[in-house]
């Protein structure tokens, strides 16, 4: 990439710039339409002429939208550019694919090093940045950045308007504010077209709707995932300090807390052993802040052809800046960058490349995307991810306390219609037998927990289809006789626990406050108390 390349973005960038002479530009855009009505207005505002060439349409006149130069060879239209005799602006469509055509090249550069007392700059438009080495000096770069946050709220105004007029409902609230946020990131039209479906099909602005499309458009990356099944923070058993410091974290991430010089939330590293939660407190913290979640799978970044890996992860950090704000989840991270101490000689320095961007994007990002990682073992990690200024925190995810069993128990038998309390019918178990059954699952995951339940309803439900009980309602027994089926994997593997506290006694913060005290031999102070303000509540204004 060209030495002068400036990190830029929108139409008045490229007014910067071709008021400064610059002779060339290349603009990274999938967005030609919009950005060619930018043009028109901009060279209507220079007075100069305008013209575009692809390689199908030949030279076209934007401002007249005629057809001029029945040229569709790129050399013969960079030589009618040469021998033009007013200022013009020419654009090049698709410049990518004629890097090559040699001659093409060629031509292009005799243009850019000839001297012309006439301003004709050229412009070319492409959805990648790819400029061939010997033209890098003599191009700068420019992106043309998607709709913004303002942009995106005036076309979600002005079909709240039409919805009006015809005497139809409109969103509000929080569900308007999570419908901005899943509409950010799309291109005008996409937002136009999911705006106009929504509205025909269901006579009102769907939320449901608008994530399924979001949903496509981030699918056809093929480098993220968006996750549309989110968690709820009221299903997390146990993890009061790291709960504790989520909502703190909330209001930093809020872009009025840059007015009192606050530093804005990065993210966080969860690790701990497999089935503790981790993934589903991701989950979760995306539907509390009411943010869309974006998946990371480094799997998907690696390719084996050369260059596209370092393309790869740009191009996914890129979307996410582009959702913003949002929550990316970058699971497993440990399986994604295993290998990259002997990246030189397996990969010829690949993924150690692919690291450098994702930690040099960990320090320097300014949009507001927080970034949570999952690991399972903090050893593979390699060393300069996890120093000060690329996460806020490291947070050890452990194995639940009995009374975080407790909560754990009653969740996921609530989640199956069950209600804790005094016995009045088979639907409903009281506290003490939730208490007995915590006892037995010591050692037990929050997984483990779940699957013991999930496991004693299907079979009571079998036993009652092949009329061998009374009910398909679950027991303390079925429960119990489940549990004890159950082997966890710390006492499958003991040197996983171990290994992780030792870890996390000099390293990392506990996210409960039951493991902080067995750690370090003393209890800390959390807020208990539940009527607190809860932060998804409070809808921060990110315009």
């Amino acid at each position: 990439m060209s030495e002068n390349t400036l990190e830029m973005s929108g139409i008045n960038e490229i007014q910067t710039l071709l008021n400064s002479r610059r002779k060339a530009l290349l603009v990274e855009t999938y967005e030609e339409e919009r950005f060619l009505e930018d043009m028109k207005a901009l060279a209507e505002l220079k007075s100069f002429e305008i013209y575009s060439w692809s390689i199908t349409g030949g030279g076209v006149d934007l401002l007249s939208e005629e057809e001029v130069f029945k040229d569709y060879d790129p050399i013969s239209f960079v030589k009618r550019i040469t021998a033009h005799d007013k200022p013009s602006i020419f654009i090049l469509k698709d410049i990518h694919d004629l890097w090559s055509n040699p001659q093409a090249k060629r031509a292009l550069r005799d243009y850019l090093e000839s001297k012309s007392s006439i301003y004709k700059p050229i412009i070319c438009t492409s959805p990648q940045i790819s400029i061939p080495l010997e033209l890098e000096k003599s191009i700068t770069t420019v992106r043309y950045d998607l709709p913004s946050r303002k942009d995106v709220i005036e076309l979600l105004e002005g079909m709240e308007k039409f919805l009006r007029s015809k005497e139809l409902p409109t969103p509000e609230g929080r569900e308007r504010d999570a419908i901005i946020h899943a509409l950010v990131g799309m291109t005008r039209t996409e937002v136009n077209n999911v705006l106009k479906k929504s509205a025909t099909k269901h006579k009102r602005i769907l939320l449901d709707e608008i994530v399924a499309e979001k949903e496509q458009v981030i699918r056809k990356t093929g480098l993220l995932e968006y996750i549309t099944k989110l968690g709820n923070m009221d299903n997390v058993g146990g993890m009061d300090i790291f709960k504790e410091w989520l909502n703190d974290a909330y209001y930093a991430f809020d872009p009025e807390a840059r007015d009192y010089n606050i530093d804005p939330a990065r993210g966080a590293i969860t690790v701990g052993v497999p089935g503790s939660g981790k993934s589903l407190m991701a989950k979760s913290l995306a539907h509390l802040w009411n943010l869309p979640l974006l998946k990371m799978n480094m799997s998907k970044i690696m390719d084996s052809k050369v260059g596209q890996s370092e393309k790869n992860i740009d191009r996914a950090l890129k979307l996410a800046e582009d959702v913003s704000p949002c929550v990316l989840w970058i699971d497993e991270l440990e399986k994604g960058l295993s290998g990259v101490g002997s990246s030189d000689r397996s990969d010829g320095g690949t993924l150690s490349r692919v690291v450098q961007s994702l930690l040099t994007w960990l320090s320097d990002k300014e949009a507001p995307v927080f970034v949570i990682a999952t690991a399972n073992d903090i050893s593979k990690l390699p060393p300069e991810l996890t120093r000060a200024g690329r996460f806020d925190e490291f947070f050890f995810v452990s194995i639940p306390s009995e009374e975080e069993r407790e909560d754990i128990l009653e969740i996921h038998l609530r989640k199956r219609g069950y209600e804790i309390g005094e016995k009045k019918d088979e639907n409903t178990f009281e506290p003490n037998q939730i208490k007995r059954v915590a006892q037995l699952m010591n050692n037990f995951t929050g997984a483990e927990i779940e699957r013991v339940v999930a496991e004693s309803g299907r079979r009571a439900y079998a036993g009652y289809k092949k009329e061998l009980r009374e009910s398909y309602q679950m027991t303390e027994k079925d429960l119990v006789e489940q549990t004890e089926l159950v082997i966890p994997i710390v006492q499958r593997n003991p040197e996983i626990l171990q290994e992780l506290r030792t870890w996390a006694k000099q390293s990392a913060k506990c996210a409960s406050s039951y493991e902080h005290e067995a750690i370090h031999g003393k209890p800390i102070k959390t807020e208990k108390n539940k009527d607190e303000v809860n932060p998804k509540e409070l809808l921060f204004d990110f315009n």
